[in-house]
Order: C-alpha cells, then structure tokens, then sequence
C-alpha cells in the first residue's frame, strides 16, 4: 500500500558555492514510496565482439532480432520454459499472480486505482500496471508453444492492460489516459517501459491499430520528457537520479520494440546510445559511479533506479548484440552493484548503510531493511553477464532473505527470470574485509563476515545525485560504525525516521536539510545531523547566516573533494579524504571551511582512530566535530586531558568515544530532535579550548562488546620530531598510531620518535614518503619505551605513505604485512 504524508516543495535554482544560504536550492519532491523492480537477457556473439571493439557512436546499419527481442531471447525462453515444466517455486508464484487477475476488469488510468482483485487499476502512477502486465505477457510467451489455450488468456489480459495504459491522453478521449507530465515526468517508470516491454512480448497478439496506438503513447511520453523547459526538464538535465533512470529505460525499449513500425523510433534509438548513453551516462557513471551504489538511499529508490540504469544493457544486447557492459569505453555499473549490496550492508543483515533519503513507513522492518528485491535482480544481472561474483552473491542473497524474512520481494516475474534455482554458491568469507566505491568516494570495511562483526562506512566526494532533485544528502566525510546490529555512530537521517515517530522525524530530517534560514532556529535548513566538521558564524546568540554543506558537484562548481588514499592490510584499514572543505557553504564574508582532512585508521578488530586536520575562514566563528548516537553517550573515566563517553543502546554496550586532541576539548550532548518520544538521535559536539583557525582533533572510537574492554587512550609522548599519535592499551591488544602534526597532505620530516609505554603493541605510522625503506629502533627504560623512526632500512612504508610494525614485549621489531589492496 502506497504510504504518502506529504510532498515537499520544488524551489527554483541551487545557490552557487559564493551565493549565501540556501533559498534557492532546487529539488524534486520527496516521496513515501520504494518503487518496485524488473529485470532481463542473452547472448549476439558477433556483434557483441564488434561492440567490443568499436566505439558505441559509431553510426551503423540496425540489425534487430525477432520479437521478442528485449530480455526474452530463444535461450532465455528456452530456460523459463524448462522452470515452468519442472513446475518451480518461482513458477507457481508468478502462475498464481497471473491466474489471479483472469476475469477481472482492467481500469483506465483515471478510473480505481485499487480495486480489488480479480479487477486491476494503475496503482500509484502506474506502479501496478507494469508488474502485472509484465506477469501476464511472461506467462504468456513462457506458455505459448506448450499450452497456448492457457498461454491465450494471459496473453488477452496483458493486451487489455497495455491498452488501457496507453490510452490517448486527449480530449477525444475522455483524458483517459495518463499525462505524461504527471508528478514531472515520474510516470515515465512504469508507463514507457510498460509500453516497451510489452509492445514486444506482446508483438503477435497487437493489431496494427493497437500498435499504433502504443507507441503514439509512447512517442508523446519521450516527447514530454524532452521538451526544453518542460515538465521533466529538472531531471532531464542530469543523468543520475531515480527519475532520469525510468526515462533512460524506458526510451530505450520503447525505441527498440517499435523500431520497424514507429516513425520516430529510429531517431529515438539513435539519440539514446549516441547520445544519452554514450555521451551522458556512461562518461557520468564511470567517474561519479565506478563501483556502485546510488546516492539517494539504497533502500529507498535504489531498487527500482539500479534496475532502470541496469537492465538497458541487457535488453539492448539481446535486441542488437552490442555488449555495452564490456565495451572499449565500458558500463560496469551491472556488476558493481553487487559488491556495494554485499559490503555496504550492516554485518547483522538486517540493515543497510542509511545515508540518503529514506521515508517512514508502516512496516516491521525500518527504512533502512535490504530489499530482497534487489539482491534477485542483481544476481540475474550477475549471472546474465557471466560475473565471477555469482555464487558468492547467491549465498549472500539466501542471506539476507533469511534474516529479513524475505522483505521486499521481486515482482513475480522478475523472480522467476532472475532467480535460477539450484545456482551455486560461494562462502561470504571468501570476499575481502573492505570495499572502495571510487566513483561516490564510499569505503566499507569490517572485521570478518560473520554476523557480528565491526563494521564501518565513509563517504568522501563531490555531490553525485542530480542537484536539483534533493534525495542526496550532506555527509561528505561522514563515518559510520556499527557492531554486528547495534549502532554506534548512526547516519541520523536514515535512524530517525523509524518508528514509533517516523513522519515526524521525516518531517524534522527535511526541515533540517532544506528549511528555510532562520536565525533564531538552528534547526531549519543547516543541514546537522551527519558526522562531520561544523562552522557557525553567529551574532551573539543568534546565527548570522546559513552553515553546513551543499550541494556542489565537479562539473559546475569545481569540487575536489576526494577519497586520496586507501589501503587495506590485515590488521588496519588506512583512508585519508581531502579538500572536504569544497562541500561547504561559503559565509558573506569569504569561506567558512577553508580546509578540511580526514584520516581514518581502522585497528581490525574493533578500534577505529580518526585523525581531522581543520582551517576555518575567521576565529570568530564557532567551530565543532559533531558525532551522533543512539543514546545518550555517558562520561566514564580516562586520561587526563582527554574525555571518554560510553554509549549503552537498547542494553548493549555499543562502544565509546574518547577525545584526545584537542586537549582539554570541551564536550556537549544534545538531543538531536527534541519532538520525538522517545528520543531517537543524541549529538555530541567537540570544541577546542582556543579559536586558532587551525586545529587537530584527534578522536578514538572503540565497538569493544563491553566497557571493561575499551582501549585506554592516551597521546603518545614526541621526544623528536613534528608528529602526534595516540597510545591505546588494552587487555586484547595494544596499539600505537602516529601522524604528521604539520599540514595536511605533507609528509613527516626527516627522522622522529616518541616514546609509550612498555608493551607489546603494533604501531601504524602515517603521512610517510610511500613505497620508503624505514629503519625502527627501539630503547626500553624503566616503564617507557623509546621508538625512533628514521628514512633508509628494511621496514617498507606502502604505496600511501603507511608504515606497519610491531614490537614484542622484548622490544624486538617485526614489521606487518602489506596491504592486499591498495588504491592511491
């Protein structure tokens, strides 16, 4: 049922990074719905070579395969044909489905949307007529040559649907029909690709009049969509976002289906691997997309757009045999995603990484919960384009069916097409213990694959999402850190929105991100609750001008910002991201950020350091790392000069937070959102004790499953050098990390040392020249030990600058083994 509470507003243009405030900031409404899914394919061997070695513009004679010819090729049906005869669990879901609606009516798009079953309506905007009529018109081609007197009757049902989903919208009509321009273009989802898809699995049953009439339908749908300053112009004008991805898809098959009878078609065909393809996607994807995942909740609209950006690429290799998948200039997307559904899940399975929109609901599960649906889609994707991932992705698929009972399932015949049964699987400890998502700058990594491991996400780049439509939040540089289900630093946005409460906290996360300025109101349109560097320029109590980040992105602003390094060895993860700065709003008076970096340590398995190196634009202004919780973080003892704070959620310990640098910081907690009952989300802001411009924090962060198992923290003593570091004690390990105390993005100089305490531990030295020989020496008196790290040895420093080494309890050297993955 189709949940909807409000639309939020459109305004008219994102600010510039010198325009002050946020009045301006252009986006689509958000919407209370994760749209559902599809998916498709086979096999064009020469072509498909040809593709492979010449360029996608090259303008050539179209050879099109016989309807059908989008997904449902002769081996593909050949395949499902074999499923139906065996009678399979996926086959009697999608039979079921189909029998259900025999004998019912079919409602025009403007008549009941919900009536009940045996009859059909559209839905909310078309999202039951493409399901159903796809169920139907697969029923039917599956059916067609073994018993067509069945095949027959789900065939005429998916005709009915088709017809009445592209009835004319025109007075002569009656205005029937579905506007195009409905909700901007969002339509286009499930009426144009309905009209592709089943103009051709449907191709033998449509009188020439009804195929006119399709795809004059379809024709005004891609009219509508391309019409300068039209209706869809705001999601036109980027290729990546939700609403461009229904459009891409849908002018895709309708272009391919209708090739040989629509005038326009070959126009249509022409502009989108020419043009939208080769010219706007696939350059766009391979820089802000390598790697996966999508920038407005991926478990939120991600289902339903990775589909839409996905399953083009199959449908036009089964129509022309070009694999633009492996293509010189090549789309990994397909593939990609499937190593961001495993990674960038929570290791409990119940949960994915809640960045991004996501929208309140009524359901058991929060808005966070994996969609089953898109770990079958992915997994016919994988399978389709012969991935090595397949069996390791089918084993985490029956995963995360298994802990989210089957939550948000396929279409039936997205099931049944991509789902084989009886594929094999691989163990999940077979995949490495981190990924890189280079194109949106997202690093995932845990401790292991178990259930309960330590987990941890970051993000670091330039906005990626269409600017203009809102779903894409201001996190960059933000961490998130989890124990196997329990929390400790939350993506608020996407934590606060469950329930109880949820349209509530849906209602403060947006009035957060997008409310208009108001001096006297920190809470409208600062956009607060990420975990991240903060600048407020204030008039006594008052704010004098909007803070936060915005939406800037590479092409129109000039962002830099950037993951710069990132390695992965077996007992740390290094990530460093710099020019984090670029992502904030400037004040009337020149920057507010005017540097930022952070560096991440992850000490497997679970102690995380992270070091952030800040410049803001005046001293005057208020500066503070802000980090979120769950509960309310609780003082505990420490180190003097430092601050220590437990956090207990739900009556598991989570973890603590201790602040080394600055020294003496002052620390306060806050409920995040006071409205809520109960309280869902506590920020903690760290202050220097001084307003220099510049400062180092320092800040460790222990996921320990209980209190008495966190890491001591204490800053190590410099005796030579300009470093600093900090010297973590703990019963089940001990560990030394030290860093460059100058600017950002230099390299320590020349020799340094610092001494700890004596003890067993291994040290990870940062900020090194990379791929450097490094010699360590040791000298123990009394309680301390003395190290002294100097240029010229044996003990090599990584491709980033990173020297790993331990030293026993004997004071003798052993140095770590080198990372397996290493990107610079």
């Amino acid at each position: 049922m189709f949940l909807f509470s409000k639309k939020a507003l459109h305004a008219l243009s994102r600010p510039l990074p010198a325009v002050t405030g946020d009045a301006g900031h252009t986006f689509a409404w958000a919407r209370k719905r994760f749209s559902r899914t599809l998916t498709i394919g086979r096999v064009g061997l020469l072509l498909a070579l040809l593709a492979v070695i010449m360029p996608v513009g090259v303008a050539s004679a179209l050879t099109l395969a016989a309807h059908p010819r989008l997904i449902l090729d002769s081996s593909t049906l050949a395949t499902l044909r074999q499923r139906a005869a065996a009678n399979t669990a996926q086959w009697q879901v999608l039979k079921g489905q189909c029998d259900s609606l025999i004998g019912g009516t079919v409602q025009y798009p403007t008549g009941n949307a919900y009536p009940d079953q045996p009859s059909m309506g559209q839905g909310y905007e078309g999202d039951n007529y493409l399901p159903n009529l796809l169920n139907e018109a697969m029923c039917y081609q599956v059916l067609r040559t073994s018993n067509p007197t069945e095949a027959a009757k789900y065939g005429a049902k998916a005709v009915d649907i088709l017809m009445k989903m592209s009835t004319p919208y025109t007075t002569a009509s009656g205005n029937l029909g579905e506007n195009p321009c409905t909700d901007d273009g969002y339509v286009i989802r499930f009426y144009g690709v309905g009209y592709g898809l089943g103009y051709d699995w449907l191709y033998d049953l449509l009188t020439t009049a009804q195929k006119k009439q399709v795809y004059t339908a379809a024709n005004a749908f891609v009219t509508a969509w391309e019409t300068p300053n039209g209706c869809a112009s705001f999601a036109y004008s980027n290729p990546q976002g939700n609403y461009f991805a229904g459009y891409f898809h849908a002018k895709a098959v309708i272009s391919l289906a209708t090739y040989d009878e629509n005038p326009s078609a070959p126009a249509q065909w022409n502009d989108w691997l020419n043009n939208q393809f080769a010219k706007r996607v696939q350059p766009y994807y391979a820089k802000h997309m390598l790697g996966g995942g999508w920038p407005e909740g991926f478990a939120n609209y991600a289902p339903l757009a990775i589909l839409n950006m996905t399953l083009p690429m199959r449908e036009v290799k089964t129509a022309t045999g070009i694999d633009l998948v492996h293509a010189k200039a090549a789309f990994s997307f397909p593939v990609d995603s499937a190593n961001y559904a495993m990674h960038f899940t929570w290791p409990s399975l119940t949960y994915f990484d809640d960045r991004d929109t996501n929208h309140s609901n009524s359901t058991t599960q929060p808005p966070g919960t994996p969609n089953s649906s898109i770990y079958q889609q992915v997994l016919g994707e994988l399978n389709y384009w012969n991935s090595p991932l397949s069996s390791v992705f089918n084993q985490y698929r029956f995963a995360i069916n298994a802990a989210n009972s089957s939550y948000a399932m396929g279409d039936p015949w997205e099931v049944f097409l991509e789902v084989a049964p009886g594929a094999p699987v691989a163990p999940l400890n077979t995949l490495p213990l981190s990924y890189f998502a280079q194109g949106m700058g997202a690093i995932a990594a845990r401790s292991n694959w178990t259930t309960g491991a330590t987990w941890m996400s970051f993000r670091a780049g330039p906005y990626t999402n269409n600017p203009q439509a809102g779903e894409e939040y201001f996190d960059q540089g933000s961490l998130a850190l989890v124990r196997g289900g329990t929390p400790l630093l939350l993506n608020a946005t996407g934590w606060a929105v469950h329930n109880p409460g949820g349209d509530a906290a849906e209602n403060d996360v947006y009035n957060d991100n997008y409310g208009s300025f108001n001096a006297n109101n920190g809470a409208l349109g600062n956009r607060r609750p990420y975990n991240i560097f903060y600048v407020r320029h204030m008039n006594g109590s008052a704010l004098a001008e909007p803070f936060g980040q915005e939406s800037y992105t590479t092409e129109d602003d000039g962002v830099r910002t950037l993951v710069t390094a990132y390695e992965d060895a077996p007992d740390h993860v290094f990530v460093q991201a710099r020019w984090l700065n670029d992502m904030y709003r400037r004040f009337s008076a020149g920057p507010a950020v005017s540097g930022w970096v952070r560096q991440i340590v992850y000490l497997r398995p679970n102690r995380f350091v992270v070091y952030d190196r800040t410049c803001i634009g005046n001293s005057s202004y208020d500066q503070f790392m802000a980090w979120h919780f769950p509960a309310l973080p609780v003082k505990a003892s420490s180190v003097a000069g430092t601050s220590r704070f437990d956090v207990t959620y739900n009556g598991t310990f989570a973890g603590a937070m201790t602040t080394v640098m600055p020294n003496n910081a002052k620390v306060d907690s806050l409920v995040l959102y006071p409205d809520l009952k109960p309280t869902k989300v506590w920020e903690t802001q760290v202050r220097p004790a001084d307003s220099s411009v510049s400062q180092h924090w320092l800040t460790v962060f222990d996921l320990s499953p209980s209190a008495s198992l966190v890491a001591s923290a204490s800053p190590v003593v410099v005796t030579l050098g300009g470093i600093t570091g900090v010297q973590l004690a703990a019963s089940d390990g001990n560990n030394v990390v030290v860093s460059n105390a100058g600017p950002a993005n230099t390299t320590i100089s020349g020799s340094f040392g610092y001494s700890v305490s004596v003890m067993a531990a291994r040290h990870v030295i940062t900020d090194l020249e990379p791929n450097t020989g490094y010699t360590v020496s040791v000298t123990t008196s009394g309680n301390t030990r003395s190290v002294r790290i100097s240029a010229g040895g044996t003990i090599m420093s990584s491709a980033n600058g990173v020297l790993d080494f331990s030293i026993n309890s004997s004071g003798i050297v052993q140095a770590g083994l080198p990372p397996t993955i290493v990107n610079k």
